[in-house]
């Protein structure tokens, strides 16, 4: 049955060249916003998506210098949401999803997934970024290019949405790939916790 899971999770698409990337990601909200909120490493991700994996040339493109541009990727990969692999950077995951963390006064933690806030990998508009209360729908001027990815992104996953407002209808992708396909990975699998340190010295050893 998980096989099912995965075979439609592998049917988001990545650039031609891209290395092997997880299918979901789960990343903390304050670690998402870091990225969010900050347009120009918006901008680096969508390159990335779009196969500009060099820094040098997403440097180029943004009229940033070298300097800045590795800051920005050294604070994506602390993230979660970049990775470096033989001397290219990539975004390192086809489907984000953005959680919390709370312990219940038994001690015991509660993961909550954001079903409003998160991003994907789209074939025309890059990285499509899901922000939350900051997603103004009804007055963003890419809103139909936005339907469309999160109607592609729902079509893929075999989601039936009710929405015509990419936020709500991402809404709907996500909190109904969490029931009917995170739950059930992470119950058949296992959850490998990491230092943000341990991920630098392995991604060193590594390359």
């Amino acid at each position: 049955m998980i096989q099912n899971y995965i075979t439609r999770l592998k049917m988001l698409s990545v650039p031609k060249g891209y290395p092997e990337i997880d299918l979901i990601r789960m990343i903390n909200y304050r670690a998402f916003e870091s990225c969010v909120n900050n347009e120009m490493r918006c901008a680096i991700m969508s390159l990335m998506a779009r196969g500009m994996v060099i820094a040098s040339d997403i440097a180029t493109t943004l009229g940033i210098s070298r300097t800045a541009i590795y800051r920005h990727l050294h604070s994506l990969r602390r993230n979660g949401l970049v990775l470096y692999k033989d001397g290219k950077f990539y975004v390192a995951a086809k489907l984000f999803l953005v959680y919390d963390t709370l312990i219940d006064n038994d001690g015991s933690i509660r993961l909550t997934v954001h079903s409003n806030k998160g991003s994907f990998v789209d074939e025309a508009l890059g990285v499509v970024f899901v922000k939350g209360e900051l997603c103004k729908c009804d007055v963003c001027i890419i809103k139909d290019e936005c339907l469309s990815a999160v109607k592609g992104l729902a079509k893929r996953l075999d989601v039936k949405i009710r929405s015509e407002k990419p936020l709500e209808a991402f809404k709907e992708i996500v909190s109904e790939i969490v029931k009917r396909d995170v739950v059930n990975i992470v119950k058949n699998g296992y959850l490998i916790v990491k230092t943000p340190e341990e991920v630098e010295e392995q991604s060193i050893v590594e390359h």
